[in-house]
């Protein structure tokens, strides 16, 4: 069988998708990781990715926790539903080089969770690509995380295209385009982010500030249907600035630090860190505006429009 699922980004809501009720702007990136499985008499899953690779087989789970949770989470809902009580032999290869740049440093668009979504297609087994999916990838890509995640990413690369995602325990997927659909480009930030530690600063924070983690999560939900529903870009425009400096005053008060230097010959105004932290940036070219230079660091996004894919 052959699988394919798109990378990701989050454009706006970061932080409050952690929480019930909040609220994410979400679209697929056409970077996919790519699967390929055969049978074997054993399963092993092999991995690679420019600069690296691993091998993994039950006997060997340390090499992947992402793959050891999908293996324990995919195995416990088959034998919960009466499936099989084992996963089937399969020689198994994933590859996510197109979800990192050259240097082996990753690109922003969720490897993680795209690798989870393929992989809990493929040792399913059967094509179906129904809700179930995206289910048991959320479940394994939060334990492989150390319980934590929103799932904005699992649920984006699964449905591909623009989305309007509901943060919470149990998440949900509405699809969404901006009514002013933007040019996206991405830029890269100072340095790399690790995204668990900034989760957990912003819990900490929470348990801290009960009531500003409340207003914050209202004004960012209003950034976010502001945006989707701008009639034009001028209010699109607006709606991402507020999203930005939100971003930027949180990261402040969380010890994790959102601003992020604007790639020359572009307006400032409309660039703004991306997920946690500064480490992927982004820039929305409105209608209208001229193309950035082509000397500049920007790198065009095309938007997946479809999500997951199987083959048989």
């Amino acid at each position: 069988m052959r699988v394919s699922v798109p990378g990701n980004m989050l454009l706006l809501g970061e932080y409050a998708v952690l929480e019930e009720g909040g609220l994410g702007a979400a679209a697929a990136v056409e970077k996919r990781v790519r699967l390929q499985a055969e049978p074997a008499r054993s399963l092993s899953v092999e991995g690679v990715w420019p600069g690296g690779s691993f091998f993994w087989t039950p006997q060997r789970t340390s090499e992947s926790p992402v793959v050891s949770a999908v293996f324990t989470t995919v195995l416990a809902w088959m034998s919960d539903t009466g499936r099989r009580s084992e996963l089937p032999g399969l020689q198994v290869r994933i590859d996510s080089s197109e979800l990192f740049l050259k240097n082996g440093r990753k690109a922003g668009f969720g490897s993680s969770a795209a690798v989870a979504v393929a992989l809990v297609a493929a040792l399913r087994g059967d094509g179906r690509l129904d809700s179930t999916v995206p289910r048991l990838a959320l479940a394994a890509h939060r334990s492989a995380q150390g319980g934590v995640g929103s799932g904005y990413d699992v649920y984006c690369s699964f449905h591909g295209g623009w989305g309007l995602f509901y943060g919470g325990a149990v998440p949900s997927w509405e699809p969404r385009e901006p009514s002013v659909c933007p040019g996206l480009y991405l830029f890269r930030g100072p340095a790399p982010v690790s995204t668990p530690a900034a989760i957990r600063s912003f819990f900490h924070w929470k348990d801290r500030e009960k009531d500003r983690a409340r207003l914050l999560i209202e004004e960012s939900n209003s950034n976010v249907m502001a945006f989707l529903q701008a009639a034009g870009a001028e209010e699109a425009a607006s709606a991402f600035g507020k999203a930005r400096d939100l971003g930027i005053s949180l990261g402040d008060e969380i010890g994790v630090e959102a601003r992020i230097p604007a790639p020359a010959g572009v307006d400032p105004g409309l660039c703004k860190s991306l997920g946690a932290g500064n480490e992927l940036g982004g820039y929305l070219r409105l209608p209208g505006a001229p193309e950035p230079p082509e000397e500049s660091e920007l790198t065009r996004v095309r938007i997946a429009e479809g999500g997951i894919t199987w083959q048989p």
